[in-house]
C-alpha cells in the first residue's frame, strides 16, 4: 500500500507541475465563467436558458451546468489519463519500473489514482467559475438567488468526479493494453454517442428511461429526474441522489470498474509482453533487397527547384491522408459516427410520440444535434495526432532535417 500511495503521490505532483494542467483549469474557469454571463443575460446575442424566472445559481441549474461543461471536458480527460500509463512507454522509463521492486497493483493503480486526483483539481474549475459567475457585471440580479453550499458540491461528487472515474478508467485501461494514445482518443469519441443519442431517444416518451440510463454522463438522468418539477423545486430544492440519477451513476459506476480491472488483468508487467510481434521480428527479417532500394534511390538526384515544392506538397498530403483512414481506429470511427445518425433517426419525424412528416428543418436539426460536439472531437484529436505522428514514431528529429520549407510538413 506504501507503494501504491508513493506512485499516486508522484504522479499527482508531476502532473500539477505542468503548465498544460493549468491551462485545463483556467480553460474550464473561463468557459464556466462565460455560461453563467450567457444564462444571467450578459450577452443579448447569445444566451443560456433554463426556463423564465428561474434562479441561474439554484442547485438544479448548478447541477446541470457542471454536467453540460463537465461533457466537454472528455478530450482532456482521455489526454491525462491515457498519458499517465502511456508516456512511460513512449519514453522507454517502463524499463526502469518493470524492474524496480514494486508490485504490479501498486504501479497500475497508483498512476491511475495519481491522474484521477489531478482530474478532480482540473474540473474544480467549473463549481469556481459558475460560483464567481452570478458576481460579473451584467447579471440580473433577479436571476440569482441565495447561495448554498450543497448546491455546489453535490453536482461536483454526484457528476463531475463520477464521471471522471467512469471515462478515466476505460481510458486508462485502454492505454495500459495498447500503450497507445490513439486508442484513447478513438474511445472517446464512441463514448460520445451515449451523449448524443440520448437526447433523440428522450423525444420519446416511451424511450425516457432507457434514454437516461444509456448517456454516461448522467446529463440525460439529471433532466429526467427533474424534468416535472414546478418553478419553486426548480429555485429551491436540492436534485436528490435517488432514481434514475443513480441507477445511472451505479451502472456506469460498476461498468468501467469492470472494465478497470480486467484492464490489470490483461496488464502485463514485463517490457514486451508475449504475443506482441515486434521489433526483434522486424530486424530479424529485414532483406538485403531494402537496403539496395535504398542505395538505388541515393543515386537519384535530388530537386531543390521550387516547382517541386508543389508535388512534394501533393505527395505529403496523400501521405497523411492515406496513413489517417488506413487503420482501424478510423473505420471505428465511422462506424460510430453511422450508429449515432442510424439511432437517431428512429424517431425522426415524432415529437413526443405525435408522428408528423420529416420536413427539411428536422433534417437539419437532426445533422446539428448528432454531429456537432463529434465533429468537433474528431477534429481537435486528429489534429493532434497528425502533428504528434512523426514524434510518436521517433522520426521527429529526421523530418526536420529534410530539405524542405518549415512550412510544407504542416500544410
Amino acid at each position: 500500500m506504501g507503494a501504491l500511495l508513493a506512485i499516486a503521490g508522484f504522479e499527482a505532483r508531476q502532473r500539477l507541475k505542468l503548465l498544460s494542467t493549468w491551462v485545463y483549469f483556467f480553460a474550464f474557469f473561463a468557459l464556466a465563467l462565460l455560461w453563467m454571463a450567457a444564462a444571467g443575460g450578459v450577452f443579448k446575442e447569445a444566451f443560456v436558458s433554463f426556463g423564465g424566472r428561474v434562479l441561474i445559481n439554484a442547485p438544479r441549474q448548478v447541477a446541470l451546468s457542471s454536467a453540460f461543461l463537465g461533457c466537454l471536458g472528455i478530450i482532456v480527460v482521455a489526454a491525462m489519463m491515457g498519458r499517465s500509463v502511456q508516456q512511460d512507454f513512449e519514453y522507454e522509463m517502463h524499463h526502469f519500473f518493470f524492474s524496480a521492486p514494486i508490485p504490479k497493483y501498486a504501479y497500475v493503480f497508483g498512476r491511475f489514482l495519481g491522474a484521477l486526483a489531478t482530474l478532480a483539481v482540473v474540473f474544480s474549475a467549473i463549481l469556481f467559475g459558475t460560483l464567481l459567475g452570478t458576481a460579473l457585471p451584467g447579471i440580473d440580479h433577479a436571476r440569482v438567488g441565495p447561495y448554498s453550499v450543497a448546491g455546489y458540491l453535490l453536482p461536483y461528487f454526484h457528476t463531475l468526479l463520477p464521471n471522471l472515474f467512469i471515462f478515466g478508467a476505460i481510458f486508462f485501461a485502454l492505454a495500459a493494453l495498447t500503450r497507445r494514445m490513439l486508442a484513447v482518443y478513438v474511445a472517446s469519441v464512441v463514448m460520445l454517442i451515449g451523449y448524443i443519442v440520448a437526447p433523440s431517444l428522450a423525444r420519446d416518451l416511451d424511450y425516457k428511461t432507457l434514454a437516461a440510463l444509456i448517456d454516461p454522463f448522467g446529463t440525460t438522468a439529471l433532466i429526467r429526474l427533474t424534468e416535472y418539477w414546478s418553478l419553486t423545486e426548480r429555485n429551491t430544492l436540492q436534485v436528490p441522489f435517488t432514481g434514475v440519477f443513480l441507477v445511472n451513476r451505479a451502472l456506469w459506476s460498476g461498468f468501467s470498474l469492470v472494465v478497470l480491472l480486467l484492464g490489470y488483468w490483461r496488464f502485463s508487467f514485463v517490457a514486451t509482453p508475449a504475443g506482441r510481434r515486434g521489433q526483434a521480428r522486424a530486424d530479424e527479417q529485414a532483406a538485403p533487397g531494402g537496403a539496395q532500394q535504398t542505395a538505388s534511390a541515393m543515386h537519384e538526384a535530388p530537386d531543390f527547384a521550387a516547382r517541386s515544392l508543389g508535388v512534394l506538397l501533393a505527395k505529403s498530403t496523400w501521405l497523411a491522408f492515406r496513413e489517417s483512414v488506413k487503420n482501424i481506429y478510423f473505420a471505428v470511427i465511422v462506424l460510430a459516427g453511422m450508429l449515432t445518425l442510424v439511432v437517431s433517426s428512429l424517431d425522426l419525424g415524432a415529437i413526443y410520440g405525435t408522428k408528423t412528416y420529416p420536413v427539411t428543418y428536422m433534417m437539419l436539426e437532426l445533422i446539428r444535434d448528432v454531429f456537432a460536439l463529434f465533429v468537433l472531437v474528431v477534429t481537435t484529436f486528429y489534429a493532434g495526432e497528425m502533428v504528434w505522428r512523426e514524434r510518436e514514431a521517433r522520426m521527429a528529429q529526421m523530418m526536420d532535417a529534410l530539405p524542405v520549407p518549415g512550412w510544407l510538413p504542416l500544410a
